[in-house]
């Protein structure tokens, strides 16, 4: 299981996704880091909050 540590943040190296539902939908996240693979079970609403951070961070605006 990959830790987090208080020097230095784990960096993402690898993202995967697999679909094991699809109504509702239901994936899991595989994030490889520096230490090792996180699974994540995420479900449409949780990827969709995904996807604004990442594009709020990627300087996207909703507006524009």
């Amino acid at each position: 299981m990959a830790r987090l540590t208080n020097t230095a943040p784990n960096r993402v190296l690898a993202v995967d996704t697999t679909v094991v539902n699809d109504e509702p939908l239901l994936a899991l996240l595989n994030l490889e880091t520096d230490d090792g693979a996180v699974e994540l079970a995420i479900n449409r609403t949780m990827a969709e909050l995904l996807v604004d951070q990442l594009l709020t961070l990627l300087g996207y605006d909703e507006e524009e």
